[in-house]
């Protein structure tokens, strides 16, 4: 079973091109349609394109997978291919797995069972789709149910 979030994550980085577009044409334009100082224009306008373009490079695409034996989360950006696995571990030794809403989005703790103890590892995982949530739950069930019968 699979999950990501790259689909609105490729959304935001086009809705934030699209905020770098229309900035460069009110760049353009500011000055002839309002009576802007350009000082005031120029500074608004390198506010707004730094700050777009920090979110771009800062946009993450989740992603979990699930298979018989093995459960990995990869984060990957939105213009490159390359997934990174962050986390690959046996099925047996997740004992728990929650997700928590912060403000803007969603966080999974998974909670590991290691030599020293249960270790919580926390992964952003932005906002998800409906179905996809539903799929997050059947995976947090499935390995419920896999902690009962291993025990």
């Amino acid at each position: 079973m699979k999950i990501d979030n790259r689909k609105s994550i490729a959304m935001a980085m086009y809705g934030f091109l699209f905020i770098i577009l229309l900035d460069i044409v009110f760049l353009l334009f500011g000055k002839k349609i309002f009576a802007i100082d350009n000082i005031v224009l120029y500074s608004f306008s390198i506010a707004i394109f730094i700050l777009c373009i920090w979110r771009i490079t800062t946009l993450k695409s989740f992603s979990l997978d699930v298979s018989e034996q093995i459960i990995s989360v990869k984060y990957s950006h939105p213009l490159s291919r390359v997934r990174r696995p962050v986390l690959e571990v046996s099925l047996y030794k997740v004992v728990s797995m929650n997700t928590e809403k912060a403000i803007l989005h969603h966080i999974m703790v998974i909670g590991i069972l290691t030599k020293k103890g249960i270790r919580n590892f926390y992964y952003r995982i932005g906002n998800l789709p409906s179905n996809e949530a539903e799929k997050l739950k059947r995976i947090k069930d499935l390995i419920t149910t896999y902690n009962k019968v291993k025990s």
